[in-house]
């Protein structure tokens, strides 16, 4: 079967976006960075879909995709310094550890610790915010591999999937940041320069 592609401000994607995540639809869509594959977070049959087409292993977290910086903290506990911090972070290019609220989805807590993105990208402002639902994702590869751009190579390489919305991407993917250390350090890529230069102690109250 082959995807369903449209681009990500065709005026169908909201009801589309809807239905992915009340049926169990497999999704991709577009970042700041990379393209994503996910979907709704709580849905186990999806996530094991994503797990199977990615080769990816079961107790290996995924990422919460938000459409704006005030849900975060529906998933996550932030001290007053880490608030500050994750607003001047994002939206932006970076996936961030947080201590994971009880309620946050398991799909995406490892060790009490959610990862969360909240890409700036016009999907994620103008339609997941409006929605007000978060994405679970992962980049769009088999493990191991460099993240796939081009629409034609994903439905090549997973055909299965049943959504792809198409859009501009950064290219590149996010740098990790683990803001439940002390002070905050970078897992993958860089650290931010605002943390950096502040000797930013986000772990403390």
């Amino acid at each position: 079967m082959i995807p369903t592609v449209l681009a990500y401000d065709d005026p169908r994607v909201p009801g589309l976006v809807v239905e992915a995540l009340e049926t169990g639809l497999t999704l991709v869509f577009p970042t700041d960075t990379i393209y994503g594959i996910g979907g709704n977070p709580w849905d186990e049959a999806v996530l094991q879909q994503v797990r199977r087409l990615k080769g990816r292993d079961s107790e290996q977290p995924f990422t919460l995709h938000l459409g704006s910086v005030d849900a975060v903290e529906a998933f996550a506990v932030l001290t007053d310094r880490q608030r500050a911090s994750v607003r001047s972070l994002v939206p932006g290019p970076y996936t961030l550890l947080l201590a994971a609220r009880s309620d946050a989805p398991t799909s995406a807590v490892q060790n009490g610790t959610v990862g969360i993105r909240v890409p700036d990208h016009p999907f994620f402002a103008r339609i997941m915010a409006t929605l007000g639902r978060p994405l679970f994702g992962t980049s769009v590869n088999p493990h191991g591999l460099p993240p796939l751009s081009d629409v034609n190579e994903i439905i090549d390489r997973f055909p299965s999937i049943d959504i792809i919305l198409t859009g501009p991407i950064g290219g590149r993917p996010s740098d990790i940041i683990d803001m439940t250390a002390d002070p905050p350090r970078a897992v993958r890529g860089t650290l931010p320069p605002q943390l950096a230069a502040s000797g930013d102690k986000s772990g403390t109250g």
